[in-house]
């Protein structure tokens, strides 16, 4: 599936271009869900579960297009 190089901002991934895929008609998604992981030393015998950060495109910027962080997504979801 074809991508295009968009800019991220705000939370855990600013400032970052990154490549998402567009759908068949070569549209990019209004949000995006971007999953965080990792292996941490401590007390812990499992690793917590991965956290989910919300981003919604910006209108009007395409060049590059623009995501803004909007949050992390409950654990329920």
């Amino acid at each position: 599936m074809p991508a295009v190089e968009a800019w991220l901002l705000g939370g855990p991934a600013d400032g970052r271009i990154t490549p998402i895929d567009v759908d068949e008609d070569g549209s990019l998604p209004q949000v995006l869900i971007l999953p965080q992981t990792g292996a941490y030393l401590g007390v812990r015998d499992q690793p917590s579960p991965p956290v989910q950060y919300r981003y919604r495109r910006c209108d009007g910027e395409d060049d590059p297009p623009t995501f803004q962080y909007d949050g992390p997504l409950p654990h329920a979801q």
